[in-house]
């Protein structure tokens, strides 16, 4: 598609979209949009890594970078304006060529050369933001969200989320009141079905299957009976070679006086993995069902199922459940989480109803089948959890 011309450049702005697959364009805009490298985002919203920036540290400035982190298409179109009139008629592009910091932006409008209604059901469709290169960010409406000085947002405007992902997160919260569990008020929905790529069923069976042996590995040391390294590689050369570097050093590490220790530390966080091992068997319908988090797993059970098959026809029978059933699990234990962390700060005891390292570790499993941290790997999405599901600072 070609570039608009350079009369038209600074009148533009960039839809940020975090669906795989995007609706229809308009017929008035189709032939003005660019498809511009994903990265062109970052570059326009430079000022929101910057921590001397205001706008950096505005409440709103995290869902904004969390849109960011998911998105999936940047487009271009021609022929919108930034500025501080709510006339969608207006043709002036004074505003689209000020400097940021010579005017405040609270709309986004037509030029009169596109269908800016059109536009916007179109926007709320596709899951946008639209950032301008005046340094602000509008919702799918056009109403402004934050700009660099701190401006923001509109009384009206919303950080979209897809529809199936607002409902799940309130489907969640009746789940939670009925167990007499409080959910975050503020806490925003996690994706939507539209947003996230699953990871290849075969990709998660090569992690169940190292989950077992660091699991299986860790409660050897905790019971002072430490299996083998090299018959444990011998047994089980698939699970070996999918170990995360932490889980690698972890399992190469041979008990001694020097290492007791940090590897009894070690092994007292890695027996969770069970846990996690459970949630993953569940994605992958290898488990009837993934129960209220509020007891451990049967571990007799989570064990037979990785024994009584050879680990290359667990791969090769990997299928994974659909990703709206993933993506309920995830919400739920997400919700938990963040109920369990506000729990501790009200001193509201939850125990007996949730039991924290479930949550967690399930949380860990689902999040990362889904990318719901950013796509990350296995280490990578234990650090988001540790931050409180929180992207790096």
């Amino acid at each position: 598609m070609p570039e608009p011309n350079d009369e038209i450049v600074s009148r533009r702005a960039f839809a940020v979209s975090t669906l795989r697959s995007l609706p229809e364009l308009p017929e008035s805009a189709a032939e003005r949009v660019t498809d511009v490298a994903i990265n062109h985002a970052d570059d326009l919203l430079a000022w929101l890594a910057d921590k001397d920036c205001p706008g950096h540290a505005s409440p709103i400035a995290d869902p904004i970078r969390l849109h960011l982190q998911h998105r999936k298409h940047v487009l271009a179109i021609a022929g919108t304006i930034a500025d501080d009139s709510g006339d969608e008629n207006s043709t002036s592009t004074s505003d689209a060529n000020s400097d940021a910091a010579d005017h405040s932006a609270n709309h986004l409008h037509g030029d009169g050369t596109v269908d800016f209604h059109g536009l916007q059901a179109w926007a709320l469709d596709a899951n946008v933001i639209w950032i301008t290169q005046d340094h602000c960010v509008f919702d799918p409406a056009g109403r402004l969200l934050l700009d660099a000085k701190a401006n923001g947002p509109d009384p009206d405007a919303v950080i979209p989320f897809p529809i199936d992902a607002r409902q799940r997160k309130a489907n969640t919260e009746v789940q939670l009141r009925n167990r007499l569990v409080d959910p975050v008020e503020a806490l925003l929905p996690l994706r939507g079905v539209e947003e996230i790529r699953l990871r290849d069923a075969s990709d998660v069976a090569r992690r169940a299957i190292a989950l077992f042996l660091v699991a299986t590995r860790a409660e050897s040391i905790l019971t002072g009976k430490p299996i083998d390294i090299e018959r444990m590689k011998a047994r089980c050369p698939i699970g070996y070679a999918s170990l995360t570097p932490r889980e690698r050093a972890f399992f190469d590490t041979e008990p001694s006086p020097a290492t007791q220790a940090s590897l009894a530390q070690a092994a007292t966080e890695l027996a969770w993995r069970y846990e996690a091992l459970m949630a993953l068997q569940w994605a992958l319908d290898m488990q009837f069902e993934l129960a209220w988090p509020d007891e451990h797993a049967d571990l007799t059970a989570v064990t037979r199922l990785m024994i009584d098959l050879p680990d290359e026809a667990i791969i090769e029978q990997a299928r994974l459940r659909t990703a709206g059933e993933l993506l309920d699990a995830a919400e739920l234990h997400y919700q938990c989480f963040h109920a369990i962390v506000q729990s501790q700060q009200t001193q509201n005891d939850l125990s007996g109803i949730l039991d924290p390292g479930v949550v967690c570790e399930r949380l860990i499993a689902i999040s990362w089948i889904c990318g719901l941290s950013g796509e990350s790997e296995w280490d990578e999405t234990s650090d988001w959890l540790e931050r409180g599901c929180q992207p790096p600072a």
